[in-house]
C-alpha cells in the first residue's frame, strides 16, 4: 500500500515538473511577471495617495497587491482552463494517456503544476511591495506610530448578530414598521449583516459600559491601545467633550479606573495608550495575565446645546494589544491569497476537462464576474420575487453560488493587513481545509469522472 502510494505521488510529481517547465517556457509566463512587476512599480507612483505615510500604506497594501491579486486570479483560472482542453484539442493528450498515468494523477500534477507558478508569481509580489516599503520607511524616517504592525483587536462584548437581528425585528413588529413584502427569514438575514455598521446615538451626558475579554491575556511590559471612533450627525465637527474611566477587573490586579478625559473636534479615531503596570499593585508578585477590561464611557455637555454622539460599537471601538509582527501577518495574508488561487486552479481544471478551451475560458470568467450580481441578488430580493418559478430558480441559484464563493474565499485578508489587525489562526486553517483539500478534491472527482466519459483521443471537426 504505502509502496503503490509512493509510486503514485512520483507519477503526480513528474506530470508537475513537465506541466512547470512548460509553463516557464512559454512567452504566458514572462509578459505576466512583465505585467506584474509594472503593477508593483508603476501603481504606487500613479495613484497619489493623501500625502501621508499611512496613505501611502493603504496603497502598497490594498491597491498594489489587490491588483496584481486580481491579475494572478485571471491568469491562473484562464491558465488551468487550458491544460486539459488545449491538449485534448490538439490530441497532444494522447502522449501522455499511453503512459501507466492515471486520471487522477494526470490532474493532481497539473494542478501542483499550477499552485508553483501561483506561489512562485505571488511571493515576488509581495517581497517587491514589502521592499518598497520598507525602503520608504527607511528613506522618510517614518515614526513608529505609523509603521506598520500588527495586533490583536478584540471589540466590545455584545449580543450577536443574529441576536440583536432578532431584537430589531421585535422593535420594529411593535412599531408596525416591518417592510412589506420581505419574508421574515430574509430581512433577519439583511438585519444581521447590516449589524456592524449600525449607529447608537449617545446624547450629552449619558454613559455606557463596555467589557472587553481579551483572546490572549497580556503581561508586564505589554501596552494596550483604546481606540475610539466619533461620528456626529451631519458631520458638523463640533467638539466632543467627555472620560473613559479603563479598568481591569482580573483577580490579583488593582481595581482603580484610569481616567482617560478626551476633548476632540475633528473627528479623528481617538486612541488611548496603556502599560499594564497600570493595572498591577505593589503586591502583585510574579505580574497575573490581564485578560478582562472594562471602559465606561461619558459624554459630557448638555442636550439642548450640544449634538450628539454616533458610534457604530461592532466597529469604532476597539481594544489592541500586542499580536507579534508585521512581517509574520504579512506572509498570513500571501497564504490566504494563494488558497483562493489554489480554488481557482482546481475550478479551471474542472471546466477544462468539460469543455473545449473557448468555452471553458468563457464559463470560468462568467462565474467569476457574476459573483458579484448573485451577491446584490440575494441582498435585495424580496418573497414578491419568488411568484413564478423561474425566479425562484435563478433566485436559488444566486444564493447557492454566494455562499459556495463565501465558503472559498473567506474574510479580505488586505483589508486585515492594512488596519493592522491580526489574520485569525481559524481562519487560515478554515482557507486551508476547504481552498486546498476539500474544493480541490471535489473538482478533482467530476474532473476525472467526465475524463473517462470524454474520448481523449477527440479530433478537431
Amino acid at each position: 500500500m504505502i509502496q503503490a502510494l509512493l509510486v503514485s505521488m512520483r507519477k503526480t510529481v513528474g506530470v508537475a515538473q513537465l506541466a512547470f517547465r512548460a509553463a516557464v517556457r512559454t512567452r504566458v509566463v514572462a509578459a505576466l511577471l512583465g505585467l506584474l512587476a509594472l503593477c508593483v512599480v508603476a501603481l504606487p507612483v500613479v495613484v497619489q495617495g493623501d500625502g501621508t505615510p499611512a496613505g501611502q500604506l493603504h496603497i502598497q497594501l490594498t491597491y498594489t497587491l489587490g491588483l496584481a491579486f486580481a491579475i494572478l486570479c485571471l491568469a491562473t483560472l484562464w491558465a488551468a482552463c487550458a491544460l486539459f482542453a488545449a491538449e485534448i484539442d490538439t490530441l497532444r493528450i494522447e502522449l501522455t494517456a499511453v503512459k501507466p498515468v492515471t486520471r487522477a494523477e494526470l490532474w493532481f500534477g497539473k494542478w501542483f503544476a499550477l499552485l508553483a507558478l501561483d506561489a512562485w508569481m505571488l511571493a515576488l509580489v509581495y517581497a517587491g511591495v514589502y521592499a518598497q516599503t520598507a525602503l520608504r520607511m527607511h528613506r522618510e524616517a517614518w515614526p513608529d506610530s505609523v509603521r506598520p504592525d500588527c495586533h490583536f483587536v478584540t471589540r466590545p462584548e455584545l449580543p450577536s448578530p443574529v441576536e440583536e437581528a432578532r431584537e430589531m425585528y421585535a422593535l420594529l413588529a411593535a412599531k408596525g414598521e416591518l417592510p412589506k413584502g420581505v419574508a421574515k427569514r430574509r430581512l433577519l438575514r439583511i438585519l444581521a449583516e447590516k449589524a456592524p455598521d449600525r449607529y447608537t446615538i449617545l446624547n450629552p451626558g449619558e454613559k455606557v459600559v463596555w467589557s472587553f475579554t481579551l483572546p490572549r491575556p497580556v503581561g508586564k511590559g505589554d501596552t494596550l491601545v483604546l481606540r475610539i471612533a466619533f461620528d456626529t450627525a451631519f458631520r458638523t465637527g463640533r467638539t466632543i467633550v467627555g472620560v473613559c474611566r479603563f479598568r481591569c477587573t482580573d483577580e490579583g490586579a488593582s481595581q482603580d479606573e484610569v481616567p482617560l478625559p478626551f476633548d476632540t473636534g475633528n473627528l479623528e479615531p481617538l486612541n488611548f495608550r496603556l502599560d499594564t503596570a497600570t493595572f498591577l499593585t505593589s503586591d502583585s508578585g510574579d505580574a497575573p495575565a490581564l485578560r478582562h477590561f472594562t471602559c465606561t464611557f461619558h459624554l459630557n455637555g448638555s442636550p439642548k446645546h450640544d449634538s450628539a454622539t454616533m458610534l457604530r460599537y461592532r466597529k469604532d471601538v476597539e481594544l489592541l494589544t500586542p499580536g507579534g509582527s508585521f512581517l509574520v501577518n504579512y506572509a498570513r495574508s500571501a497564504f490566504l491569497q494563494f488558497c483562493t488561487l489554489a480554488a481557482l486552479a482546481a475550478l479551471g481544471l474542472f471546466l477544462s476537462a468539460c469543455f473545449t478551451l473557448p468555452v471553458a475560458a468563457f464559463a470560468g470568467t462568467l462565474l467569476l464576474v457574476l459573483f458579484p450580481v448573485t451577491h446584490s441578488v440575494t441582498l435585495v430580493v424580496s418573497e414578491e420575487d419568488r411568484d413564478t418559478w423561474l425566479n425562484r430558480t435563478g433566485i436559488w441559484i444566486s444564493e447557492r453560488v454566494t455562499e459556495s464563493v463565501n465558503v472559498a474565499v473567506r474574510g479580505n485578508p488586505l483589508d486585515l493587513l492594512t488596519r493592522g489587525e491580526r489574520i485569525d489562526r481559524k481562519l487560515l486553517m478554515l482557507s486551508a481545509v476547504w481552498d486546498l483539500a476539500v474544493f480541490p478534491l471535489l473538482f478533482a472527482a467530476a474532473g476525472c469522472l467526465v475524463l473517462r466519459k470524454r474520448e481523449l483521443s477527440e479530433a478537431k471537426s
